[in-house]
């Protein structure tokens, strides 16, 4: 029995050395890959709209976009190359969701068109939606977008990535993502550094409460830069620079007349504050990087994340 404690507890020790060295290993090189996620927050074309809780995707028209603004992915066959795996990819840029495009040329073409209801139903929509804005104690981010909605700019809104994954469910869709492109970099991988992106963005419906209010459903991305392997004790580690996306178009659901929970008002009553040019529709974008070191295999949820500042 002592022979067998001592053999588990030798055990236990050299597998605890195996991860601790693949976080230490190799020096994590900081020359980052500028290529961004979207070249232009205020191009037309390259950004787009989630599908989210406040969203409405179902008067969308077609042929909202051209041929020409189609971006198409080339994907190369060879998997002797490796160069795709999955959804992701060592050759291009993640490319924005279509359908987020499409709801952008959608809400441009009806802001402050007008519509049915009459100047008294528009201020009392109005003086509804203020009260979310102002609900900032028990609805912080919910009353801050709609405040921004109710500006009427237009603007894109910064969001607060580390306070998002705050919110277990957020952090556990991060993982989830993040797993998924460390499986793919495992396979990948060739022997020289490299750089593996998302080829399309993963969506999540499933945020609630102050989170569902503002930033709802949502697309997200990954990105691992500058990835290296090395060997420590027979196992096989990595080391890269870890991009992460957030992206939501900030709208509301024109065929949606149950009142939300914050107020007595409906997504139908907001959404014709965007109609009648009393607030505007906007998108919502966040990133951070991380460097991360892992051993293969492992799950995203265990590794140290060690933020990047600006």
């Amino acid at each position: 029995m002592v022979i067998r404690r001592i053999f588990l507890l030798f055990s236990l020790i050299l597998v605890l050395l195996v991860f601790s060295s693949c976080e230490r290993a190799t020096d994590t090189n900081n020359n980052k890959n500028t290529d961004d996620l979207i070249d232009d927050l205020n191009s037309d074309t390259q950004i787009g709209d989630s599908n989210s809780d406040n969203i409405d995707n179902s008067n969308i028209g077609s042929g909202l976009q051209t041929d020409e603004d189609k971006i198409d992915v080339e994907t190369d066959t060879n998997t002797e190359n490796n160069d795709t795996y999955g959804n992701f990819t060592t050759l291009h840029k993640t490319i924005a969701s279509y359908d987020r495009m499409k709801q952008m040329n959608y809400s441009k073409l009806v802001y402050n068109t007008g519509s049915k209801y009459t100047p008294d139903e528009l201020r009392s929509t109005r003086l509804r939606a203020n009260i979310i804005a102002s609900a900032k104690l028990f609805f912080p981010n919910a009353s801050d977008f709609m405040e921004h909605y109710l500006e009427g700019d237009g603007e894109n809104y910064e969001l607060d990535v580390e306070e998002f994954f705050e919110n277990e469910t957020a952090k556990k869709n991060m993982y989830n993502d993040v797993n998924s492109a460390l499986r793919a970099v495992e396979v990948m991988y060739d022997g020289e550094k490299l750089t593996v992106y998302q080829i399309e963005e993963s969506l999540h419906h499933n945020l609630t409460g102050d989170w569902k209010y503002s930033v709802g459903s949502y697309f997200a991305s990954v990105e691992l830069h500058n990835v290296k392997e090395t060997s420590v004790f027979g196992y096989t580690c990595y080391t890269a620079t870890l991009k992460y996306v957030v992206q939501d178009f900030y709208n509301w659901d024109s065929n949606d007349t149950n009142d939300i929970s914050i107020t007595s008002v409906s997504p139908a009553d907001l959404h014709q504050l965007h109609v009648n040019g009393e607030a505007q529709e906007f998108l919502t974008y966040g990133e951070i990087e991380f460097e991360i070191r892992w051993a293969k295999g492992v799950d995203a949820s265990t590794l140290k994340y060690e933020e990047i500042d600006d």
